[in-house]
């Protein structure tokens, strides 16, 4: 998919995020199905649902595009690239889906790169790769965790280098991508997130986390949550597009390759 489409070797340590944080619980934590939901919705605000072949970067599980594949063409294609992939990883878990841990070929018409660039350790050495899978033209999503003044245990233990600030993440994509429009996700969950990374400065806990991964809250709670997240993330993108951006706990920016 060219421009007209869209509306207005380097040293790369990628550690996945869904293989990083897949634990014990069979429910999608509502902050994952919210997630997509909002990115699902700015990819059709921007005519991007279209793609018949995605490239998914650092896509763990494909959980991600297995929800979207359900939007795209038919004969859609989607590329799980994920260069941590064993080889049981490797089995698709869909028709249309291909999993690889080799660096993919261009002639994607959409590329998607959700929250993988704050398991780099060469952010920069990265996007250069990443601009030789993305012809120019082609449609982009990309976000990250927000704001280094949040990071804390909960970001360690999943391999995180680094959090982002809004200006931080345009400057890192500018040689990768012309952005078209960026926002933020989460806003409510911001005050949570502080308060969790301040009490862990005071009482650190031992071991690992799973994350997202052990989420196991009931029918009636997962559904407040997941009503609670969807306000709170078409808000954010409503109010982002009138000019008033409020912080998230997420950044993210659509744009396409240069």
């Amino acid at each position: 998919m060219g421009r007209s489409g869209v509306r207005a070797g380097a040293n790369c340590s990628l550690l996945p995020v869904d293989l990083t944080e897949r634990g014990a619980g069979t429910t999608r934590h509502p902050w994952e199905v919210q997630r997509f939901e909002a990115y699902r919705r700015i990819l059709a605000d921007h005519g991007a649902l279209g793609a018949r072949r995605v490239l998914d970067v650092g896509a763990g599980d494909g959980w991600f595009t297995d929800m979207l594949g359900e939007v795209l063409p038919a004969d859609a294609t989607t590329v799980c690239w994920d260069v941590n992939y064993d080889d049981n990883d490797l089995e698709p878990s869909r028709p249309g889906q291909v999993r690889t841990r080799e660096r993919p070929e261009h002639g994607n018409d959409l590329v998607l790169v959700l929250d993988v660039l704050e398991h780099v350790a060469d952010a920069d050495g990265f996007v250069a790769v990443l601009r030789t899978v993305t012809d120019p033209g082609v449609p982009v999503l990309v976000a990250v965790p927000a704001y280094q003044a949040l990071f804390g245990a909960h970001d360690v233990a999943l391999g995180h280098y680094r959090r982002y600030g809004r200006r931080q993440l345009l400057d890192q994509v500018a040689p990768w991508i012309e952005v078209l429009e960026h926002g933020s996700l989460f806003t409510s969950l911001v005050p949570l997130r502080a308060a969790g990374v301040v009490a862990g400065r005071f009482r650190p806990r031992a071991g690992t986390t799973h994350g997202i991964g052990d989420w196991t809250g009931g029918r009636a709670v997962t559904g407040a949550a997941n009503g609670w997240l969807a306000a709170d993330a078409r808000a954010g993108t409503a109010l982002a597009r009138c000019g008033i951006r409020l912080p998230g706990l997420s950044h993210w920016a659509f744009g396409v390759g240069r």
